[in-house]
């Protein structure tokens, strides 16, 4: 049977949800554009990203989303003048199927037989086909990617089109409304005593153990960088202690850097009214001149002066980013250029210790208020006059909204890091789910509710996920989330070496789910930036290998989010925060580091939904230590007896006596459980369980 909240294309005409956004209209003007004499394109290239490389964008730098109607941060679109085609990835499969119209086909990435972008151009595309694109938005790797797979393609060729002049701006500024503006805000400077720990000369000449930008671009090997090029929104924001408001929930500013062996140049748009009196006293740019100074340009000079430097026969080897833009790359000659990782990406991941404190004070605001959140979602439940039924007072957007309101007030309080995810029952299965007027519904007894959110605060970037239902849930709700909380639990207690990544710790989250054949298709931690993007690399924990990757290393962040989603029923995701430390071990192998994960973020579980059987006695002692840590470290600070009350029902100490016999000899009243050989004891809950768990 079709679902009705997903398109139907196999009926004439289609049918469509109230979510679908008809791009009939803007792809026939861009076909139009495409086909003019100036262009001849057979394809158009759009992806996601903007000129910087970011996975969240400006609203001005939409076009994927305004061209197909998918509203996920990823996806990569190929039109041709008579098909259109999407790749996303397993978080938006079923998003896909409520906002596409049938104009286009889905291409499921990593599902079996699907293609990726370039092979499916190689494999499809006519011999002598051109490929249009913006040069700003294909990142140079891509370009090269692309190259390398057309040129394997015998018989066939494809030619790679470089159009400054961007197709989709073009006809967007044409429609109604039209494209949006870049944001105009004032910038703000970040306190290197308050929040960040060095100053940005010091980042840029001072780093410890000689790890400052130009003492990597002079130790660099086997050549020394005369020049880098710095074109990562967060990457600028982090060195110079700037932050801005261009990109939604993400502090950023549009912007490009250049830093040369006498000169550091900030290209800045909207130059004339963002380079106030004070931006220019803090990059010391006021009557600048020499190494030690910031000097200070508009944002579109900054492709001139790179092709200047690369015409300059004083100028040494130029180091560009591996992420960097076609533009960027196009302007460096291969003999001066040299293409690697940016090394502030890494600098930026290991957080100093005054991020680390500023990080740790604002989780322990964020769980303060999801505290006070989840006192909330209980009394509204609790004053339904019908559960199974629910009510128009209280739905995802109340909650939503709710999840906003508990964290705004707070002085260092900048915005949210995402758009809160709030999904109930079939709404929880889409993994980036985002709920609107069309697709609001009530929350009531009958499925899970999951609700993904974090902030923006002056001392750090928070995201914590959690997974409530107010009724009985099924065993089959019970088991999965009880294993989502297995591989939860069983990554932040990982011990690892260094030289570790996180591809290699991937496996441990998943394994509860597979021994029982079951999954998620997305990745289980990401890096989080310091009042930046709430995702940060380069390191990772995720399987699958990236060739941008790099190992772990003490002082990084990074989320811990296994779940599992049954498509229309429920979704289960549990996230927390934590960041890597030395781990205590007694013996020393070798020269390697030894590492674990310290938790940061402290809000309950929900117990309701915990089949306490399946738990192993370690990770039992683990969930009691958490709930202990969250009645001592955040109960203290909690505003009010709704918080107060909701926090210590969930934390319930689950105390466990060993008792060897057989199973009818578990006593303790008949809400237990006999599983065999042990007796599981508690204040709320009695269970028995084997002795190493069972899975």
């Amino acid at each position: 049977m079709q679902n009705p909240d997903y398109r139907n294309c196999d009926v004439s005409p289609p049918v469509y949800p109230a979510t679908t956004v008809d791009t009939t209209a803007r792809l026939a003007a861009l076909r139009v554009e495409m086909a003019k004499p100036e262009n001849n394109f057979d394809a158009y290239l759009i992806p996601s990203e903007d000129a910087h490389g970011s996975e969240d964008v400006p609203e001005h730098d939409t076009r994927r989303t305004y061209i197909c109607g998918l509203s996920g941060s990823a996806g990569y679109v190929i039109v041709t003048l008579t098909e259109a085609y999407i790749w996303t990835d397993g978080r938006y499969f079923v998003q896909a199927e409520r906002e596409l119209d049938c104009n286009w086909t889905l291409m499921k990435q990593a599902e079996l037989g699907v293609l990726y972008p370039d092979d499916w151009m190689a494999k499809n595309l006519q011999n002598g086909s051109r490929i249009g694109f913006d040069p700003t938005l294909i990142s140079a790797s891509d370009y090269l990617n692309y190259q390398n797979v057309f040129a394997n393609e015998k018989g066939k060729v494809l030619y790679l089109v470089s159009q400054t002049t961007n197709l989709v701006d073009t006809i967007w500024a044409a429609d109604t409304p039209p494209q949006p503006s870049y944001p105009t805000d004032l910038l703000m400077i970040l306190d290197a005593t308050t929040y960040t720990g060095e100053t940005w000369k010091e980042k840029i000449f001072q780093f410890p153990g000689d790890q400052s930008v130009r003492g990597l671009m002079k130790s660099l090997t086997p050549d020394v960088a005369d020049v880098l090029v710095i074109s990562a929104l967060d990457e600028i924001a982090w060195l110079f202690n700037l932050r801005g408001k261009d990109v939604p929930n993400n502090p950023m500013f549009i912007s490009y850097c250049i830093i040369t062996s006498d000169e550091i140049k900030l290209y800045l748009n909207d130059k004339d009214k963002r380079a106030t009196s004070e931006i220019m006293s803090h990059l010391e740019a006021s009557g600048c001149s020499g190494s030690e100074c910031t000097q200070v340009y508009p944002y579109s000079q900054f492709l001139t002066d790179l092709q200047t430097h690369g015409e300059a026969s004083d100028d040494g080897k130029i180091w560009i980013s591996d992420a960097s833009s076609y533009a960027i790359y196009e302007r460096v000659p291969e003999e001066k250029r040299i293409m690697s990782q940016s090394p502030v990406m890494l600098m930026k991941a290991v957080k100093s210790t005054k991020e680390i404190e500023g990080m740790k004070r604002a989780h322990l605001k964020d769980s303060i208020a999801l505290a006070e959140l989840g006192g909330w979602l209980q009394q509204s439940f609790d004053a339904l006059d019908d559960p199974a039924v629910g009510s128009d007072s209280f739905t995802e957007l109340d909650a939503q909204k709710k999840a906003r309101e508990v964290r705004q007030d707070d002085p260092e309080f900048a915005s949210l890091s995402f758009g809160t995810i709030t999904g109930f029952g079939a709404n929880a299965a889409v993994i980036h789910y985002s709920s609107s007027e069309e697709t609001n519904v009530r929350i009531t007894d009958k499925s899970t509710l999951l609700l993904d959110s974090g902030s923006q605060y002056y001392s750090g970037t928070t995201d914590i996920t959690r997974t409530f239902h107010f009724g009985s849930p099924t065993a089959f709700t019970k088991e999965a989330y009880t294993r989502v909380l297995m591989g939860h639990i069983d990554l932040v207690t990982s011990h690892f070496r260094s030289g570790v990544y996180g591809r290699d710790l991937d496996t441990i989250t998943r394994n509860p789910l597979w021994i029982n054949g079951l999954d998620y298709r997305h990745g289980t931690g990401h890096g989080i930036g310091s009042f930046l993007n709430v995702h940060e690399g380069p390191a990772r924990i995720s399987l699958g290998y990236s060739s941008r990757e790099r190992p772990i290393q003490i002082g990084m962040f990074f989320s811990d989010e296994p779940g599992y989603y049954e498509d229309g029923e429920f979704g289960i995701r549990l996230e927390n925060v934590m960041m890597s430390v030395a781990a205590k071990t007694e013996h020393q192998f070798s020269t390697y580091q030894y590492m674990t994960f310290e938790m940061v973020s402290l809000i309950p579980f929900e117990p309701n939904l915990i089949d306490f059987s399946l738990l192993t006695p370690r990770q039992l002692d683990y969930y009691n230590d958490y709930n202990k840590r969250i009645r001592e470290e955040v109960g203290p600070s909690l505003k009010s007896e709704l918080a107060r009350n909701w926090m210590t029902k969930k934390t319930e100490p689950v105390l466990y006596t060993f008792r060897l016999g057989a199973d009818d000899q578990c006593t303790g009243g008949a809400s237990q459980v006999a599983v065999g050989g042990i007796c599981l004891l508690s204040l709320a809950y009695a269970v028995c369980v084997a002795f190493l768990g069972k899975y």
